[in-house]
Protein backbone atom coordinates (compact mmCIF):
# COMPACT_ATOMS: atom_id res chain seq x y z
CA UNK A 1 0.00 0.00 0.00
CA UNK A 2 1.18 3.55 -1.47
CA UNK A 3 0.49 6.51 0.99
CA UNK A 4 2.99 9.35 -0.96
CA UNK A 5 0.21 10.73 -2.51
CA UNK A 6 -1.67 11.18 0.91
CA UNK A 7 1.47 12.18 2.77
CA UNK A 8 2.21 14.75 0.20
CA UNK A 9 -1.04 17.02 1.19
CA UNK A 10 -0.14 16.35 4.70
CA UNK A 11 4.05 17.17 4.86
CA UNK A 12 4.15 17.49 8.52
CA UNK A 13 2.44 14.16 8.49
CA UNK A 14 5.29 12.20 6.30
CA UNK A 15 6.75 10.60 9.65
CA UNK A 16 2.92 9.23 10.77
CA UNK A 17 2.14 7.99 7.45
CA UNK A 18 5.15 6.42 6.53
CA UNK A 19 4.56 4.33 10.26
CA UNK A 20 0.55 3.87 8.94
CA UNK A 21 2.09 2.56 5.60
CA UNK A 22 4.30 -0.36 7.23
CA UNK A 23 1.45 -0.86 9.61
CA UNK A 24 -0.65 -1.80 7.13
CA UNK A 25 0.88 -3.76 4.88
CA UNK A 26 2.14 -5.40 7.79
CA UNK A 27 -1.78 -6.36 8.21
CA UNK A 28 -2.76 -6.51 4.90
CA UNK A 29 -5.31 -9.02 3.74
CA UNK A 30 -5.48 -10.49 7.25
CA UNK A 31 -8.41 -8.80 8.83
CA UNK A 32 -6.98 -6.76 11.57
CA UNK A 33 -9.04 -4.02 13.12
CA UNK A 34 -8.32 -0.87 14.99
CA UNK A 35 -10.18 2.20 16.10
CA UNK A 36 -8.51 5.50 15.73
CA UNK A 37 -7.32 5.92 18.97
CA UNK A 38 -5.41 2.95 18.89
CA UNK A 39 -3.86 3.95 15.22
CA UNK A 40 -2.68 7.63 16.47
CA UNK A 41 -0.67 5.47 19.30
CA UNK A 42 0.86 3.30 16.84
CA UNK A 43 1.70 5.79 14.43
CA UNK A 44 1.80 9.01 17.08
CA UNK A 45 0.43 11.89 14.26
CA UNK A 46 1.30 15.34 15.01
CA UNK A 47 -3.25 15.68 14.16
CA UNK A 48 -4.87 13.17 14.78
CA UNK A 49 -7.71 15.09 12.45
CA UNK A 50 -5.14 14.98 9.23
CA UNK A 51 -5.01 10.74 10.38
CA UNK A 52 -8.72 10.61 9.97
CA UNK A 53 -8.88 12.44 6.60
CA UNK A 54 -5.83 9.93 5.69
CA UNK A 55 -7.91 7.00 6.94
CA UNK A 56 -10.92 8.06 4.72
CA UNK A 57 -9.13 8.50 1.60
CA UNK A 58 -8.03 4.84 2.25
CA UNK A 59 -11.46 3.69 2.87
CA UNK A 60 -12.75 5.80 -0.26
CA UNK A 61 -9.46 4.19 -2.35
CA UNK A 62 -10.74 0.65 -1.03
CA UNK A 63 -7.80 0.18 0.50
CA UNK A 64 -9.26 -0.33 3.52
CA UNK A 65 -13.10 -0.71 5.32
CA UNK A 66 -14.49 1.20 7.77
CA UNK A 67 -17.75 -0.21 9.84
CA UNK A 68 -19.90 1.05 12.42
CA UNK A 69 -19.52 -1.60 15.56
CA UNK A 70 -22.16 -1.38 18.33
CA UNK A 71 -21.07 -2.84 21.18
CA UNK A 72 -22.49 -4.01 24.65
CA UNK A 73 -23.10 -1.16 27.17
CA UNK A 74 -21.77 -4.22 29.85
CA UNK A 75 -18.66 -6.18 28.00
CA UNK A 76 -18.10 -3.39 25.49
CA UNK A 77 -17.61 -6.44 23.27
CA UNK A 78 -18.94 -6.13 20.07
CA UNK A 79 -22.72 -6.96 18.59
CA UNK A 80 -22.89 -5.97 15.30
CA UNK A 81 -21.41 -4.38 12.43
CA UNK A 82 -22.80 -1.41 10.10
CA UNK A 83 -21.69 0.46 6.95
CA UNK A 84 -23.22 3.53 7.65
CA UNK A 85 -24.47 5.02 10.80
CA UNK A 86 -28.04 5.62 8.50
CA UNK A 87 -28.36 1.56 8.89
CA UNK A 88 -27.95 1.21 12.70
CA UNK A 89 -31.29 0.59 14.54
CA UNK A 90 -32.25 2.37 17.53
CA UNK A 91 -33.06 -0.64 19.18
CA UNK A 92 -30.87 -3.79 19.13
CA UNK A 93 -30.31 -7.24 20.37
CA UNK A 94 -27.82 -7.79 22.41
CA UNK A 95 -26.44 -11.49 22.48
CA UNK A 96 -24.27 -10.89 24.70
CA UNK A 97 -26.34 -10.42 27.48
CA UNK A 98 -29.69 -11.37 25.49
CA UNK A 99 -31.22 -7.74 25.91
CA UNK A 100 -32.73 -5.67 23.94
CA UNK A 101 -30.62 -2.27 24.47
CA UNK A 102 -31.07 1.15 23.19
CA UNK A 103 -28.56 2.18 20.57
CA UNK A 104 -26.90 5.48 21.27
CA UNK A 105 -23.36 7.35 20.75
CA UNK A 106 -21.84 5.37 23.93
CA UNK A 107 -22.23 2.46 21.90
CA UNK A 108 -20.63 2.95 18.82
CA UNK A 109 -17.09 2.59 17.68
CA UNK A 110 -16.02 3.09 14.55
CA UNK A 111 -13.57 0.48 13.42
CA UNK A 112 -10.70 0.26 10.21
CA UNK A 113 -10.47 -2.72 8.85
CA UNK A 114 -6.84 -4.00 6.82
Amino acid sequence: MNLESIANKYPSERAAFAKLQRLLSEHSGDHSEFTLDTLCDMVQPRSRDELAIALGELVRKGKIKKVVRVVSPTTQGGIKDYDSLEKIPHFIHDWRNDIEIEVNADLLRTVYIT
